[in-house]
């Protein structure tokens, strides 16, 4: 496997796990928490782009 490859499958993998997580909390009605330069960050996940 190419390193392009390897790459190309990457990021379909980390677009599929985005897009699950998101609508997940959108289905939860929960809060998306992450971490941004330190800083914990809650964000609603119907003003997030799938």
């Amino acid at each position: 496997m190419s390193e392009r490859e390897l790459e190309a499958k990457l990021s379909v993998g980390l677009k599929q796990s985005y897009r699950k997580i998101v609508e997940q909390h959108r289905r939860d009605n929960q809060p998306l928490i992450f971490s941004e330069n330190g800083v914990v960050t809650q964000v609603d996940p119907f003003t997030v782009a799938i």
